[in-house]
This record gives C-alpha cells, structure tokens and sequence, in this order.
C-alpha cells in the first residue's frame, strides 16, 4: 500500500488506514443501529451529491498543490443538531462507559468505510492523484494533497459526502533538542493546603476551599496542553503524566499506537516525542517560551520543598503537552485514548471559513470519548468586531469551554474578546451564539520561574483565563468522575457569581467562575445519582461566594509598576527597570496598566515628538525622556492585599 500509513488498532484487533469524509449540510439524517454489542448508533446523511467546500476553487489558483480533508457519510454525529440530539439520548450514562463505547464506535465505522474506501484511495495514490493520505476516525475520513486536475477523482472515492480546503501551514521542523523528556513518576508527601502559599486567583475563585473542606485537588484527573513550547522544573515534573504502556525515551513504540516513546505526550507537527522546541532559562521569563509551561503551572502546578510557593488550581491533577498546529485530529485521538480529562487551547485561529465546521466535529465528537475542550476567549476585542473576536476554537459551542477575562478587581480586562459569536456554515447553522460561557483572570498574574522563584505579578492574556477553567473542571471532575460535558457546563455556569451587568452578559459569561459553588453542586448530584443523602450540599450558605463589592473597596488601592523590560527597547535603552513605579506621563497620572500605552498613542496622533515619564525608584522621583512610539514595558497593577498567602 505504498504511500500510505497503516495504523494498528488493538483494542478491535486489526490494521487499517483511517480516513476523513464529511455530509452535505441540508441532508436529511438516517440513524443506524449498533454494529456489535457495545456499539452506539451511528448517522448517516442522506444527500444527493458530494458538497464541496468554495474556498478551494481560491486556494487552486494560488497554489498548485492543495491540502484537503474528507467526510465519510457514516458519523456518530450526522447533522449539526447532532450533539444536543445525542446528548439527550445519551443523559443516563456514566462518563466512563460513554468515553469506551464513543472510541470503539468510531474506530468500528472507520474501519468499515476505509476498507470500501482503501482500493480506490490506493489506486489513485499509485496514478499520483493524490498523496500525504493521512487518515483519523475522531472524524470518520481522512486529509490528502492533491492537484486541481486531479481534484475531481476524489468524489469517485466510495462514501465522500463533504470536501473541506485546511488552512495552509509552515513546513514544521523537528525541534533542536535530541531527545524527548523522560521524568520518572514521583512520591511526594499526601497534599496539605497549608504547607505552601497560594496566588491570589487561587482565593478570588475559592478553590482553597474546595480542598480544605472537600479534600478535593484534582486527584485522578489528567489535562493535556496543546500549546507550541514545553519547558519543565521541579513544580510540573512530579504530576506529569507517564503513559503506562510506553517505555520513556527508549526509541521504541512499545504501545503500538504509531507513536514512539509518546510518554510524556507528543509533537505531532514533527513527529517526535520531543516537545521543547526551544529551551528557556531557569531564572528568566520569556513568556512566549514558557507559554505552556505557565498554562500546565496555573492548573496543577505543585509545591516543590525548599520554595514557598504552589500555582495549581487542582495541584494533585497530572499533565500531558502536545504540539500539533497542523494534526489536531491526531492530537485529540491520543488524548482520548490516554483517558484525557480537559484539554487546554490557549490559541486562536482567525478566517477559517468552512473549515470550522470540521474543528467543531472533532470537537463534538471528541466531547463524547470523554474530553472536556477548554479556550480562553481571545485578545481580539480592541482589534476586531462583533462577532469575530471569539474563533476558533473558542466561539464553538456546547463542546468548548471559553473564558473571558477580568483584572485582580473585576473590572472587565480591555483587550479580552466578547461575544456573541456566528455560526452559519453550510453544516452548522446555530445562527448567533451566547459566548463566552464564563470568565476568570487574565491580567496581573504571579509568574513562576523554572528554578521555582516567582514574579509577582506580569503574566497577561486570556491564554491564563482558559487555565483557570480547566483548573475548575479538574476539581468537579476529581469529584465526580461520571460528570456529563452537558451536566458540568450546566453546573459551573448556574454556579458562577456575577461580576458585571447581572444574568448573562457578553463580556463575562455567567459571571466569575465558584469553584467551591460548582463542586458543592456536583457532590450533590452526584449523592442523588448514587442514592445518598444529598442534604450536606444542598442550599445556599453564608460565604459560598466571594463579596465583589468588598473585595473591590479593599482593592482600590493600588500602584502601577513595570513588570517588565523588553530587550533591546526604548525602555531598556532609557534605564527603566523592573518595579518603578509608573506616576504619569506629562501631567497625565497613570492608574490603569493600558494608560501608559494610550498616553503614547495621543502623543503620536498629535505629532509630539517627546514626552517625559515620570516614575519613582527607592523613593526618588525620576525623569525620562520618551519618544512616542513602542516603550516596550508591561504595566502591572500592583494592590496592597497580598500576591501570595
């Protein structure tokens, strides 16, 4: 079968090569039984024709070779009332055994639509009519290359229903370092929340409560990190997750699921266990380096002895990264067979036109196996308009989670992106969508260092928002591990507090998220389900959530200091160091993070050609000269209540 990858599949006992195939949007839906015990229904569109995504007749006349992806017409998920449909009918199972029957379901439909598929496919790899076939069952069909005078033998392709054009991606490199990360598994003393400080955000979204009075810290769960950087210390090596089938760095596939020494994770973009691309500094800050190092910290970051500080929201939760900008589908499979709780997507990707609709069923279906998909809801709102701020992933709905964020005081972060969002494609046509579902902070944030010291504040972005969700799930999830998708997306809603206009608002969702709230909420349902005694969660209580008003009163005092200084800047060229603290610029006083930045930009529209900043060091007031145009600082807000407790 020259050209093309086959993929061995345990668990239903035989090779195949697994391919993607979609169903024309206005089709009629046919429900198909279960193939074999266990199985779930499956749905088949009935439509006349193949549907073709429009893109590619543009994508054609730029480029010669073309990637594409393919629906089968058999799904576990047909239309695009799909998911809510199935959810209904699949509301009396358990978590787990939803998770095992969706897996085999798809493997099993796969596998019958590829051997109908594979001569055909063969043949047309051998003329080179197409290449690169690159099959997944998340989504039944397959991703191939071709020509557009070769693009029509794709529709004799037995059981192509839907042709979308991907997005066009960078040649992905391997990355620098030689070998993938092998951190053996750790012992580490029984969880104390008194043993080390805590960040602010950890107070502010009660999850200390949560493990003071419910003994609940993310046990049992594991979040999977899609992100572009790995980097690793001693507070996120001693919860990473270790898959059991796979021998660490041995060169091997010792689970035979296509993937060598996968066990920490994997960088599908290049194919390689490896997963720090580039390394960083143990005692320096590089926030796109350390990106996904700060998004694994704020979920389950642990306490390492000899420093005082831990970040994690749920620190007893294990972690996995994965890299995979251009194999999502092949991402997201691993996930769900390593038994993935949440997993993170700090990224968004604009003006993906049709090709939505197939992020949305990996998605959907993906819900199904077991995932929870958590965004931050973007950095869009000072860029672009209503309703495009949110994208993908974070404007799908139903199946992904997304976090709008707000500042230490609640107040609404400028650049966090609102809803609501469109969702008119040619197979979903939910029309507009209430996004976000809640919020949570994204500004001012303590950073952790890989030697384990920390800055106090200067981590911004809802890249940390979305963290904070899964952190959230984490918990409910540690306590109940049959929680539904549609059950927990009810509860962490219902049980948000406000923190703006009151209900839901476009800008932060149902509110702040209560992690002590939605956990007490799930240990009730859960005492109902399991036939207990439900009382000892039921009801409103006195402190349940946190008092805005008052919180805000106490935090109205604050200092806007430099957080950071870019290299080779204006600003570091001027002498500005980390923790002046910023006064006002001419006459203007400086008191939110953004002013400094909007001072500049006056300047620049009225053609001043320089400004004087005006900030205090060890108690002097200093002077510089600043031209108006990038400074190349972070402004932070600085309160008198304290970083850490």
């Amino acid at each position: 079968m020259t050209g093309i990858n086959t993929v061995f599949m345990p668990r239903l006992g035989f090779a195949v090569l697994l391919v993607v195939v979609t169903a024309h949007a206005a089709a009629d839906v046919e429900q198909i039984g279960p193939r074999a015990k266990g199985l779930l229904a499956t749905e088949k569109l009935v439509a006349d024709g193949i549907w073709v995504d429009p893109a590619l007749a543009v994508r054609f006349r730029q480029m010669r070779r073309v990637r594409v992806s393919i629906w089968f017409e058999e799904q576990l998920l047909g239309d695009g009332q799909a998911y809510s449909r199935r959810a209904r009918e699949f509301a009396g199972r358990k978590r787990s055994e939803l998770r095992t029957a969706t897996i085999e379901t798809l493997k099993a439909i796969h596998a019958q639509s590829w051997k109908k598929a594979k001569p055909r496919i063969e043949k047309l790899v051998k003329e080179r009519a197409i290449n690169a076939v690159e099959p997944y069952w998340i989504v039944n069909g397959f991703s191939c290359t071709t020509r557009e005078d070769q693009f029509e033998r794709l529709k004799s392709v037995p059981g192509v229903k839907m042709i979308f054009a991907r997005p066009r991606r960078g040649v992905k490199r391997p990355p620098v370092a030689a070998r993938p990360p092998s951190f053996a598994a750790e012992d580490r003393e029984a969880f104390d929340p008194g043993r080390y400080k805590h960040p602010w955000y950890i107070r502010s979204l009660q999850a200390d409560r949560v493990w003071q009075e419910f003994q609940v810290a993310g046990q049992g769960t594991l979040n999977v990190f899609h992100d572009f950087n790995f980097v690793f210390s001693d507070n996120l090596t001693g919860n990473l997750y270790c898959n059991p089938d796979e021998v660490p760095a041995n060169g091997k596939d010792d689970d035979r699921n296509g993937l060598v020494d996968d066990y920490h994770g994997f960088n599908f973009d290049a194919n390689t266990a490896v997963l720090t691309q580039t390394a960083a500094p143990d005692d320096t800050f590089s926030p796109q380096l350390m990106h996904g190092f700060m998004c694994a910290a704020i979920v389950c970051g642990r306490g390492v002895p000899g420093k005082p500080y831990e970040f994690g929201i749920a620190p007893e939760a294990r972690w996995s990264g994965v890299i995979g900008g251009s194999r999502l589908e092949q991402a997201v499979q691993w996930a769900a067979e390593q038994g993935a709780d949440t997993y993170s997507m700090s990224f968004s990707v604009p003006g993906l036109g049709e090709y939505r609709s197939h992020w949305r069923k990996i998605m959907e279906q993906g819900a199904l196996c077991g995932i929870f998909f958590v965004s931050g809801a973007g950095n869009f709102a000072q860029s672009a308009p209503l309703p495009v701020q949110m994208r993908i992933p974070e404007d799908i709905p139903d199946v992904v989670f997304a976090a709008a964020g707000v500042q230490r005081d609640f107040s609404r972060t400028p650049f966090s992106s609102q809803g609501p969002v469109e969702w008119t494609t040619a197979h979903y046509q939910d029309g507009t969508v209430q996004k976000p579902e809640v919020c949570a902070f994204n500004m001012g944030l303590p950073a952790l260092l890989r030697n384990g010291e920390v800055r106090p504040a200067g981590l911004n972005g809802n890249s940390f928002a979305g963290p904070m969700f899964c952190g959230a799930i984490s918990l409910m999830l540690s306590a109940d591990p049959e929680l539904l998708p549609w059950d927990l997306k009810e509860i962490i809603t219902f049980t948000a507090t406000d923190v703006a206009a009151e209900g839901v608002d476009d800008q932060t969702g149902h509110g702040l998220i209560n992690c002590y709230r939605a956990v007490r909420e799930t240990l009730r349902r859960q005492a109902i389900r399991e036939g207990n005694d439900p009382a000892p969660y039921t009801g409103r209580e006195v402190g349940d959530e946190i008092n805005v008003a008052a919180l805000q009163k106490q935090l109205a005092r604050r200092q806007m200091r430099i957080a950071r200084v870019m290299a080779g800047s204006q600003a570091e060229k001027l002498g500005l160091k980390v923790n002046d603290l910023v006064l006002r610029m001419n006459d203007e006083p400086i008191t939110a993070p953004d002013h400094l930045q909007t001072a500049i930009t006056k300047a620049a529209q009225k053609n001043v050609e320089k400004v004087v900043l005006v900030v205090r060091r060890r108690g002097q007031e200093m002077k510089f000269t600043v031209q108006p145009e990038q400074l190349g600082t972070s402004i932070v807000a600085f309160f008198t209540e304290p970083v850490f407790k």
